[in-house]
């Protein structure tokens, strides 16, 4: 299992968190530790706005193909209160109702559809072939030998919203090899029409690997 490892994310600086770091815990987002999930049927995610913050996410990242796993990843029986995501009153009055929302939505996997508004060339595939090349012999060889040039695969969680539709947090997660990868949320305010990633000043839980 690969841990999660607290950091304060202020002003774009991270400051790793040495007594979190001591007190791992086991990831709970990772795809290939949650069998469960593929058991519940995914239903399409169809919301506009959601597409457009994966589109921003997908546009920071340099590989020539994106493999995204076609299912968000989900969590059963989570809540604002066990995210990961903590932080102070002036945090909360702005988030907090995104924290529920995102609650919300991360309790049942999604089927992303090929509406992400990006010139990147990405290609959905669903969790059961993901998981079928790390169940065989070749594992990471027979990955990268269908998808030399995708620098490994990403996957979703669905899109929290406050009710207006001006702040939303989603987190994006990625694996490019056995000790290869990394998970965190991401915040985004809308300004102008656009959604932009924003730094906040709070308490987040990420994983490495």
């Amino acid at each position: 299992m690969r841990p999660f490892v607290h950091i304060y994310r202020d002003i774009g600086r991270f400051c790793l968190s040495l007594l979190a770091a001591l007190s791992l815990v086991p990831v709970c987002s990772s795809q290939l530790d949650s069998p469960a999930q593929s058991e519940i049927l995914a239903n399409p995610y169809l919301d506009a706005d959601a597409y457009s913050i994966y589109a921003a996410l997908l546009e920071s990242q340099h590989h020539p193909l994106i493999v995204i796993q076609a299912e968000t990843e989900s969590l059963p029986g989570v809540t604002p209160d066990n995210l990961g995501i903590k932080g102070d009153r002036n945090f909360d009055r702005v988030w907090r109702a995104v924290l529920k929302d995102f609650a919300k939505q991360y309790a049942n996997p999604k089927l992303l559809t090929r509406n992400i508004p990006t010139e990147v060339a990405y290609e959905l595939v669903p969790r059961q072939k993901i998981e079928a090349f790390f169940k065989s012999e070749g594992k990471w060889n027979a990955f990268y030998e269908l998808y030399p040039s995708s620098g490994g695969y990403y996957w979703f969680s669905a899109v929290g919203f406050d009710p207006q539709k001006a702040h939303a947090i989603v987190r994006m997660n990625h694996l490019c090899g056995g000790l290869c990868g990394g998970g965190e949320p991401h915040f985004f305010e809308k300004k102008n029409g656009k959604w932009r990633e924003v730094s906040v000043h709070a308490e987040v839980t990420v994983w490495a690997s």
